[in-house]
This record gives C-alpha cells, sequence and structure tokens, in this order.
C-alpha cells in the first residue's frame, strides 16, 4: 500500500466510526458545521451553455437547475443518472423548461458514471461551460469528478437543498448523507483516482491539500 493509499485508508476508517456515531447518537454538535465547511463548494455562477442535474434526490436538485434555467443561465439542461430521472425530467417540466430543452442520460448508477457518460453528450452538444446541481454534500466530490474526468469543460457549481431538512429529523438525515461523502471521497481517490482538490476557480469553500 502506497503512502497516499495508507493515508486515505486512515479516512476511511474515521468516517465508518463517524457514520456509526451520527447513527446511534442522533449526530454530534460539531459535525453539522464541520461537514458543511469541508465538503460544500459554490462557485460563482455565470451564464453558460448548459446545466446538469446530477440523480440521487429528486426534490432539491431539479427545482434548483429550473430556477437557474427560467433566470436564463444556460438554454438548456442535461439530467443524469438512473432511477429518478424522469422524476427530475418531470419535475423540470412542471417548473417551464420546454420539454425540447431537456436532454436525458439514463444509463450512469454513480456520480463517475454521471461525468463518463453525459461527456459525449455534452461535447456532441458543443458545451464549453456547464452549471453542475446536486445535494449541498455532494458538490466537493460531484465537481472534483467532472473536472478531472471531463477536464475540455468549464464546470461551475450550485448546491441544492430540500425544505425538509431544515427540520431535526431532516438535519439528522442530511448529516447521515454528510457522513457517507466522507466515505465515497477517500475511496474514489483510492479505487478511480479523483482526487477532491478543486481546480482553481471562483470558488467558495474549497479544501486547500494536507501536507
Amino acid at each position: 500500500m502506497t503512502a497516499r493509499s495508507f493515508k486515505f485508508a486512515i479516512v476511511f476508517a474515521v468516517g465508518v466510526i463517524l457514520l456509526g456515531a451520527v447513527i446511534v447518537y442522533g449526530g454530534v454538535r460539531w459535525f453539522d458545521p464541520f461537514w458543511r465547511e469541508v465538503l460544500i463548494v459554490q462557485t460563482a455562477v455565470e451564464p453558460a451553455d448548459a446545466i446538469v442535474v446530477l440523480g440521487g434526490e429528486s426534490q432539491g436538485r431539479p427545482v434548483e437547475a429550473a430556477r437557474l434555467y427560467n433566470e436564463g443561465l444556460a438554454p438548456r439542461v442535461f439530467v443524469v443518472g438512473t432511477g429518478d430521472n424522469e422524476r427530475n425530467r418531470r419535475a423540470l417540466l412542471r417548473a417551464g423548461v420546454p420539454e425540447d430543452r431537456i436532454t436525458c442520460e439514463t444509463a450512469s448508477e454513480s456520480t463517475l458514471e454521471n461525468a463518463m457518460f453525459v461527456r459525449p453528450l455534452l461535447e456532441k452538444a458543443g458545451v464549453h461551460r456547464a452549471i453542475l446541481v446536486t445535494s449541498s454534500y455532494h458538490t466537493r466530490r460531484a465537481l472534483a469528478v467532472f473536472q478531472q474526468r471531463v477536464p475540455g469543460i468549464r464546470f461551475e457549481m450550485a448546491s441544492s437543498r430540500i425544505g425538509w431538512w431544515d427540520t431535526p429529523k431532516g438535519r439528522r438525515q442530511e448529516d447521515v448523507w454528510a457522513v457517507i461523502e466522507f466515505i465515497k471521497i477517500p475511496a474514489y481517490w483510492i479505487l478511480y483516482g479523483v482526487h477532491p482538490w478543486i481546480e482553481k476557480s471562483p470558488a467558495v469553500g474549497t479544501l486547500a491539500p494536507v501536507t
């Protein structure tokens, strides 16, 4: 095992411990502000060629994507990921996005596959700048994956949340998803070579490399 793999194996183990703590004790007070500081990445959102809605949550994400579209920040929306793809498409339609402005990618089953499978669709459409839309806790890993696996396109990041996460039970659920991210981030680095450091951009909340 290399030194880098060993370091992140330790982080992986710590993540498992944290997950157990969140589940058993119903969350810890320091964890909520901690993960929001570390995991959330929000870049400056400027006019782009497309909006990319990642699968995995079908309430906040399509609503935020539709808002960006209706504000004129991009002329088309790509919906990626199997499972909730159709729900996200219908939510976009209800929010006023025309059907002919929506392109669906229905085969990907992970964030890595989201990037790999939508890449040819974006390139075929001539997209040079795109806005990613995903849940707040997922923003760091999502942006890192797209920056590293789709290098020819500049990605901006817009985070989304659902109102229920502002309730006590909802916040505990959001904290659990955040802990899972602390497990997935080192796993993505070890298994796929996707590191969590965001490339230089007009971003807020980026994490500096550990030395």
